[in-house]
């Protein structure tokens, strides 16, 4: 199994703005001090051995998550992030998608814009012979994904991609099967309701669990998710706010990244993706939170083994 991040902002496609990429160029720059860049091999190998933060950028895209197996593809969430997914699929060397024979299978986690707003940028859509089989646990799903380019929002109807297509309605906490893959939606706190999703591959376990907030949960709703993020081997979780602005912004449907902390010990996860970065926060602000997560780790769970990353674009997680 190997899990593909395609985009991981939160609410709105965020850019990377010109004040940002000043301020890593500069941090670029300051470590050049006194380094020969006078050739290209030169230049790579000081590129190479720069610090992950300074080497790569967050990125801009909302959420789309790709889960593969080799012979099955699960995409998590139709964010823009899903146009990027889609040109890789029709780059790659042995892909059945141009050729018109390639099956992808969508779970939405609920449809919100941002979660959303790539698929009619999907190119494999568009190419007669595809199967895209759909999922989603709210009720009309083909209605939703039809209402989503009608022609007075996108100049493309739905009915008119090419791809052949399927939907499925699955049910909040029974499991299902795609190839060898076992799958579980629960239910999260979000404006209008969204779904997490458990995904078991052999023994080895990634939890998606998007969008959801988690104010003052009882112990009966605590025991449900830790039972669903059990010792899981990667939980991407939704990490939007700073824990003051997860008070403020009641009932807005996001969390924070130190409530993912405590879920992930309770839980015995492996390793925890800090996602669904509000679009207003800098990169700078974004690694502050991920290290005040790990002080947070290592003051209230100091025989924690829990590992915590900042979700990036093109970040890939191979469990093969």
């Amino acid at each position: 199994m190997k899990v593909t991040l395609w985009g991981v902002q939160g609410n709105i496609p965020a850019p990377f703005t010109t004040a940002e990429y000043d301020t890593k160029l500069r941090a670029v720059l300051l470590q050049a001090n006194g380094v020969p860049l006078n050739s290209d091999e030169q230049i790579d190998g000081f590129i190479g051995g720069l610090p992950e933060e300074d080497r790569r950028i967050i990125g801009g895209n909302t959420c789309c998550v790709e889960v593969s197996d080799g012979e099955t593809l699960l995409v998590l969430d139709a964010g823009s992030g899903m146009r990027r997914l889609g040109l890789s699929l029709m780059g790659r060397p042995g892909s059945m998608f141009p050729k018109g024979q390639g099956v992808a299978h969508i779970l939405f986690s609920h449809h919100h814009h941002d979660h959303t707003c790539g698929f009619a940028f999907f190119i494999p859509a568009y190419i007669p012979g595809n199967n895209l089989h759909f999922y989603g646990l709210h009720g009309g799903l083909e209605e939703r994904m039809v209402g989503l380019q009608v022609q007075a929002y996108f100049p493309i109807p739905f009915q008119v991609m090419a791809s052949k297509k399927f939907f499925y309605e699955p049910t909040v906490d029974e499991t299902f099967e795609i190839g060898k893959f076992k799958i579980t939606p629960f239910l999260l706190k979000h404006p209008g309701d969204a779904y997490g999703f458990r995904v078991e591959w052999g023994d080895k376990v990634f939890v998606f669990a998007s969008d959801s907030e988690y104010k003052n949960p009882s112990q009966e709703e605590i025991d449900y998710f830790v039972g669903y993020f059990k010792d899981a081997d990667l939980l991407y979780f939704d990490a939007q706010y700073t824990l003051f602005e997860s008070f403020v912004k009641e009932d807005w449907g996001h969390s924070s990244a130190l409530i993912g902390v405590d879920f992930a010990v309770q839980a015995n996860v492996k390793r925890l993706i800090l996602g669904q970065h509000d679009p207003s926060h800098s990169e700078v602000l974004v690694k502050e939170l991920h290290l005040r997560a790990e002080h947070y780790r290592d003051e209230l769970y100091p025989d924690s083994k829990l590992e915590i990353l900042i979700a990036r674009e093109d970040d890939t997680f191979d469990f093969s």
